[in-house]
């Protein structure tokens, strides 16, 4: 499998100037040291300790020599050239420093496990001063085999840190990055849980997950993310004890994926509570708003059903593939945990094939489309509605009536959607960074190098 994963986490990004109800006040977010301070205590580049920019001398043992150099404050430079990597690094503990990554680091080794394993570790930066800098897996070699290649980063108990301006291709992670995987399962984008997270303008291309919430998780800010041809965002899979809350996704664009939104469990217990999921725009996607408590690829676990709570979606354009056989809101909650305080507001999705669609809701409570009214948090079976005519249709009548102004599904379009996805068998390019992550919105943090 190519992730990032990320767990036991306290901050993703630095430098932030905006401020989420979500995010928990009083802890901060990013490195506590800035780069430039980091620069002027110490500079650890790699080629002084043997790593050669020949696309051929392993740059495993060298990036390890530069780390334990810098390990109590500097910067481990990789400078612009071709790096190949054949043996794997784990860089333990480390305070204040950051790896400044210029140039790229091709894989040539054939190990499982992790190319780049950091734990332990506090005040962290990765990132790319020129926006330069990548790691490209070649995972098609894989592949083609039927097999997944390592993990191409991997962060563990990292306590104030960014990920940020560089480009992992064939995996992923986590602000003005692009992540680009082949279009098969297991290759997911970004995995992560723990506590008060800023993840935001990051462009995902796979056919696994995009950006995912795992257990337990909470006071996160996601946004402005684009889903390029992917699996999709998701919650889980959810279990025995999960506790998941103060989420809240914002701006989230999503292309020819399996979904726009998928929460999935398979019985445990616990909860999933308190989360916003706003301004979303989907174009062909299988699914839209998808609750399964019924997730049959993760094993049935003990428990009546993981309960979702006090969720909200609100805002919600675009297209889905094929909204007479996938209704573009399918809530299949437990009879024996049934949702309850959902709202859907402002929901406005057409089929792009056929002409109508519907909405399927089973054993939910709160306010909008199908969803049974009241608190009764009872188990009810299935409620349906049918839609025969395009949101854009049925909003101008209502405007009419009502003498307002909201539109319908239109939604705007990406400048670098993909037409095809990526094919397992070949080498992914080395992308450029973008510039916007979604439609009308300016990145949270502008890139590192212009």
């Amino acid at each position: 499998m190519l992730v990032l994963t990320l767990s036991g986490l306290l901050a993703l990004t630095s430098f932030i100037s905006c401020v989420s109800a979500q995010l928990a006040s009083g802890y901060s977010i990013g490195p506590l040291t800035t780069s430039s301070a980091k620069w002027a205590v110490k500079v650890c580049d790699v080629t002084k300790y043997g790593a050669v920019a020949d696309k051929s001398t392993d740059l495993g043992p060298p990036l390890l020599a530069a780390f334990e150099a810098c390990i109590d404050g500097g910067v481990v430079n990789i400078p612009v050239g071709d790096f190949a990597m054949s043996t794997w690094v784990t860089l333990v503990g480390g305070s204040a420093w950051a790896i400044n990554l210029e140039g790229v680091i091709y894989r040539t080794g054939t190990a499982g496990g992790n190319m780049i394993y950091i734990e332990h570790s506090t005040d962290f930066e990765i990132y790319s001063s020129r926006s330069s800098g990548a790691i490209q897996g070649l995972g098609y070699e894989f592949h083609s085999q039927g097999e997944y290649g390592p993990r191409l980063l991997r962060l563990y108990d990292v306590i104030n840190f960014a990920v940020h301006d560089i480009a992992l291709c064939q995996s992923g992670e986590v602000y003005n990055m692009i992540i680009r995987g082949a279009n098969e399962g297991g290759l997911d984008g970004i995995d992560v849980s723990g506590f008060n997270m800023h993840i935001h303008d990051v462009e995902v291309t796979n056919k696994d997950e995009c950006v995912t919430v795992k257990n337990p998780s909470n006071h996160f800010l996601i946004e402005n993310i684009h889903c390029n041809w992917s699996g999709g965002s998701c919650f889980g899979s959810l279990g025995l004890d999960t506790d998941i809350y103060k989420i809240t996704y914002s701006n989230i664009y999503t292309l020819s994926s399996n979904n726009m939104m998928m929460l999935k469990s398979n019985g445990g217990n616990g909860s999933v509570s308190d989360c916003l999921f706003e301004n979303f725009i989907g174009h062909s996607n299988a699914y839209s708003l998808y609750i399964d408590a019924f997730w049959t690829d993760l094993t049935l676990q003990p428990g009546n059903g993981v309960l979702y709570t006090g969720l909200t979606f609100s805002n919600w354009k675009g297209t889905c593939a094929a909204g007479n056989t996938r209704p573009p809101i399918y809530l299949n909650c437990p009879s024996t945990e049934p949702c309850t305080g959902i709202v859907i507001e402002d929901f406005a999705m057409w089929t792009d094939s056929g002409s109508a669609e519907y909405y399927k809701c089973i054993d939910a409570w709160g306010e909008g489309e199908c969803l049974r009214g009241g608190s009764a948090h009872t188990a009810y079976g299935t409620s349906t509605i049918t839609v025969t005519a395009a949101p854009d249709v049925l909003q101008a009548l209502a405007n009419a009536y009502t003498r307002t102004s909201r539109t319908g599904y239109s939604a705007a379009k990406m400048p670098n959607d993909l037409a095809t996805p990526f094919d397992i068998s070949s080498s992914i390019p080395i992308p450029t960074i973008p510039t916007t992550f979604f439609p009308g919105a300016t990145p949270a943090t502008k890139r590192a190098y212009p």
